[in-house]
């Protein structure tokens, strides 16, 4: 994660009234839920660390402990809802303190080794999703290997955490093991900060520069795909672990200290030049994670301080790795200075392709971390940390990076993947070819990056769509009982949009809708026809029409579900951006294309 300045600022963070009626997601928060909301019960945004305890252990210690902890941070004993009246803004509830600690013994097996069985069991407790509604969204557990020796697993949702708050919460458990002073509970909680961060008004000049920034930038990153895209994406993923061992990430961190950028530009370089490559294109867009950890009393507080950013990296096949490793710093930067947006509001300014086989913006991440995840320090006990990544697909693929527990200059790289697009051994050889090209990007940094290894080389052909040989199913099909549907569908979509304009044929994401509006239709549809169907499958039938179509038991989707129903959307976007986009073009770097 990428960290700001933190300091004291003259506008301070009033303590929200708990009276005053439900309290409110902050951004970030919002986003994450909508997700949830599409995707139920999966564990894309689970936090999980697993730390192997060696020594005399006090559980009772340990668990007593941890509920202190959980007494002081409300983020950790708080749950989420949706809004029962307009607008049908989801709330966030604060309980009671509810920490436990299961013991699990496991015995030495003859067929497998005791640890490995730990944290296969671990991993199987990483991937365990969390009700949003009921809570609570952590929970720790113990394994016992033998006399003396733990594995002590803690998995938190990401709406009530982050990376540092998972080190404040073992400094915190630290001090209480040992038995320190107690702490008392801070004025502040995260609620407080989510109702003063929603109250501020979007920053226009931010978001103008972004629309500046990113126009005519393509929206989609066409990967070569094992399988054919899926009409909207899943949450089905896969991991796959990958070294990087200290003879490649040692020369790598001493070129970025000779070239004055920090290890996370120089990776991240590398990664998006892998993609540019792997997908026949120069301008890729990468989402980081940003903290949003940038106030003095936000640093000892548990809850989501992150957001997601686009970084433009143009990876023209003519410029030196060095070169472009040096823009690359500068665009961070820039980021930094114009960070207080949302990736939500983002697509709507730039009202990218919707295609809900595609996750809006950028379909690829990139995370990495020089220190382990934690580094957990209780008293009387060897502590090693290792995190555990859960298996849900966030995007296409995502590449996070952590040094290794008690090493120096070695690196363990996982690539989580949508399964339902790569095979895993196409992600292997995607790691593999990763680190050839990372290597001779370090070893030659001036040459051209057109010269570094091409990972294209024995890439799949890319499939067709999922969904392109679907064809569009006549209106005059349609069952009798989709009428009544479509008018009140008319009318929901006039009041969620505040337009009369709607058509039975338009999309709903190209007549203002947004991700948020559409859960609004969604609650609303529920509420007053007692229709029940998953808000997927309103992304995945957009238009009036087609979704009244399906809620009567039409059939097969209709050919919009697949790229057709963006193209002519698509076509009039690419219109009015043209002129502006040459426009900016000699405003940037003026380099050629691969073209």
């Amino acid at each position: 994660m990428i960290d700001r300045f933190t300091a004291g600022a003259p506008d301070r963070i009033p303590v929200a009234d708990r009276t005053a009626g439900p309290l409110p997601l902050s951004g970030a928060q919002r986003a994450l839920y909508l997700v949830e909301l599409l995707h139920p019960g999966t564990p894309m945004y689970n936090i999980t660390v697993a730390v192997r305890l060696i020594g005399p252990l006090d559980v009772t210690r340990l668990r007593n402990g941890i509920a202190r902890v959980a007494a002081r941070h409300e983020a950790l004993r708080t749950t989420f809802a949706p809004g029962t009246a307009p607008p049908f803004e989801p709330v966030q509830r604060v309980g009671t303190p509810d920490a436990e600690l299961p013991v699990v013994d496991l015995k030495p097996d003859a067929t497998e080794d005791v640890d490995v069985a730990a944290f296969r069991l671990a991993q199987d407790w990483a991937d365990e999703p969390f009700d949003l509604e009921r809570g609570p969204l952590w929970r720790t557990r113990l394994i016992r290997t033998g006399p003396g020796r733990h594995l002590f697993v803690v998995t938190m949702h990401q709406l009530v955490s982050d990376g540092p708050s998972l080190q404040i919460f073992f400094d915190e458990l630290a001090e209480e093991y040992a038995g320190g002073p107690e702490r008392t509970v801070p004025t502040l909680q995260f609620a407080d900060y989510a109702a003063w961060q929603r109250a501020r008004p979007v920053d226009a000049e931010q978001l103008a520069w972004w629309a500046d920034r990113l126009t005519g930038v393509p929206t989609v990153l066409r990967l070569p795909t094992d399988l054919p895209r899926p009409v909207v994406a899943g949450p089905r993923g896969g991991n796959h672990r990958h070294t990087l061992s200290a003879a490649v990430m040692g020369p790598a961190l001493r070129l970025a200290r000779r070239l004055r950028v920090t290890p996370f530009v120089l990776v991240l370089t590398a990664y998006a030049t892998f993609l540019a490559r792997l997908a026949g294109t120069r301008d890729v867009l990468v989402g980081v994670p940003v903290s949003t950890r940038d106030r003095v009393e936000l640093e000892s507080m548990i809850g989501f301080f992150a957001t997601t950013l686009p970084v433009l990296v143009q990876a023209d096949r003519h410029r030196s790795f060095a070169d472009l490793c040096r823009s690359v710093q500068s665009e961070l930067l820039d980021i930094l200075t114009h960070q207080d947006v949302t990736m939500e509001q983002l697509a709507q300014k730039l009202a990218p392709e919707r295609d809900p086989g595609h996750a809006p913006l950028v379909q690829a991440f990139f995370s990495l971390e020089q220190e382990p995840v934690v580094s957990p320090h209780l008293p009387g006990l060897h502590a090693t940390a290792f995190d555990l990544p859960p298996t849900g697909a966030k995007v296409d693929i995502d590449m996070m990076v952590f040094r290794a527990p008690e090493s120096d200059d070695e690196f363990d790289l996982t690539l989580t993947y949508r399964t339902d697009l790569f095979e895993n051994a196409t992600v292997a050889r995607m790691a593999a070819q990763f680190e050839r090209l990372l290597v001779a990007a370090v070893s030659e940094p001036t040459a051209a990056i057109g010269s570094l290894p091409d990972p294209a080389e024995g890439a799949p052909s890319p499939p067709q769509h999922a969904a392109a040989v679907a064809e569009a199913a006549p209106r005059t099909d349609h069952p009798q009982s989709s009428h009544t549907t479509e008018q009140t569908l008319v009318q929901i979509w006039r009041e969620v949009l505040g337009r009369d304009d709607v058509g039975l044929d338009d999309n709903f994401f190209d007549l203002g809708g947004t991700s948020f509006t559409l859960a609004t239709v969604h609650t609303l549809l529920s509420a007053r026809t007692g229709v029940k169907t998953s808000l997927v499958s309103l992304l995945e039938f957009p238009t009036i029409a087609a979704l009244a179509l399906h809620l009567a038991g039409g059939g097969a989707p209709p050919r919009h579900a697949g790229q057709a129903m963006f193209e002519s959307a698509s076509q009039a976007r690419a219109t009015r951006m043209r002129e502006r986009r040459n426009r900016l073009q000699n405003r940037r770097s003026g380099w050629e294309t691969d073209e």
